[in-house]
């Protein structure tokens, strides 16, 4: 590596290692405010368990900090640069801008290594943690998941939503079971439910008043009966198993889970499908980002840090957003979902080319 690839790197490492410290804390207070809340108040979770869910939120965090504050520090670094008429120098020497984009490209192709293996691996672990995290924390105070004016799915294939509650004693409960193979869909109302907590069989029980309760198979007619007490356990042991969601699962485990016939439904085998693609695409961002920046960073000639990151921030949101809205259409069983989650990095990639071609005159 020459001593001008060392300049270069050296500067654009600095940089991004702030940017991503600073995006990933941002990243971080996000997701602490929505959960710290319910973990620490409602649930009166310890605080080895809120440690815990921090620890497993940073993956999360990484995934979008990483490429984000990459693309601050190739537009920070190089429009110093080209500011300061270095680049322009180093033209004059006879190295092409390709050649000086090479520091920015070498390190955005290990960037997206990382990313890669953060979003095959390490991220979906993270995923499945913390709902077993929270169920666990629930399991410490299981009543306090019961709160009126919110629908309430921490339990395994059950939602439920209340209209009040007066310490254990709730008034207007809906509860909504999903339909699966083996039972239909139910929904039961109740206009009084008193609830009871076993913590050594860690078992949550309703009591429900007067019950209303509704049973539909698919294509059939509705049916409902009456009862004056209906028991309803839920165990939150079994509650903590693994929901079948393809963003919980890491690479390897979705490739078994397609291989396995009868394990996944229709829906679940295109969502499986379609996420090894997507995490793909995803993890190209640093590469994408080095491409698109090296020459906007020179157009722009901006050397002052609070442009440079509002700049990657717009750009970088602009990216994740065309990835979130190709992201909707896996639930199309066609090639389009393959199609759209490639579409983003195709567009900025020849855009970037674009740009090159512009920048190629000036330094």
């Amino acid at each position: 590596m020459k001593i001008l690839d060392r300049y270069i790197a050296r500067q654009l490492l600095g940089v991004t290692a702030l940017g991503v410290m600073a995006l990933s804390a941002l990243l971080l207070l996000g997701n602490l405010f929505k959960e710290l809340r319910p973990l620490l108040v409602e649930n009166k979770a310890p605080i080895s368990i809120v440690l815990e869910f921090i620890f497993q939120v940073i993956p999360f965090s990484l995934m979008f900090s990483i490429p984000w504050g990459f693309l601050t520090a190739v537009l920070l670094v190089y429009g110093r640069l080209a500011s300061d008429n270095e680049l322009t120098s180093m033209r004059m020497s006879g190295m092409s801008l390709w050649r000086l984009s090479a520091p920015a490209i070498a390190i955005g192709i290990a960037l997206s290594g990382l990313c890669y293996w953060i979003n095959i691996d390490i991220a979906p672990r993270a995923k499945q943690s913390i709902s077993e995290l929270l169920i666990k924390a629930a399991s410490i105070n299981p009543k306090g998941l019961l709160n009126e004016g919110q629908a309430i799915t921490k339990f395994d294939n059950l939602e439920i939503y209340i209209d009040k509650r007066v310490d254990d004693v709730i008034h207007g409960m809906h509860i909504y079971q999903k339909a699966d193979d083996k039972s239909p869909s139910v929904a039961m109302h109740s206009e009084r439910v008193t609830m009871d907590f076993s913590p050594e069989k860690k078992i949550l029980t309703l009591h429900l008043i007067n019950p209303l309760i509704t049973t539909q198979e698919e294509g059939s007619i509705s049916q409902s009966v009456t009862m004056d007490e209906m028991p309803l356990s839920i165990n939150l042991d079994k509650s903590r198993s693994r929901r079948i969601k393809a963003n919980r699962f890491t690479n390897r485990e979705i490739r078994e889970a397609l291989d396995t016939p009868g394990y996944l439904d229709k829906k679940q085998t295109t969502e499986f499908a379609t996420e090894l693609p997507r995490r793909a695409s995803f993890s190209l961002a640093c590469i994408v980002f080095a491409l698109i920046g090296v020459p906007l960073a020179i157009n722009t000639r901006r050397k002052d840090t609070s442009t440079g990151f509002a700049l990657g921030i717009l750009i970088a949101s602009l990216y994740f957003l065309a990835l979130i809205f190709a992201d909707l259409s896996r639930k199309n069983d066609t090639m389009l979902p393959y199609i759209l989650l490639w579409l983003p990095n195709i567009i900025t990639v020849a855009v970037a080319l674009h740009l090159h071609k512009r920048a190629r005159h000036k330094g």
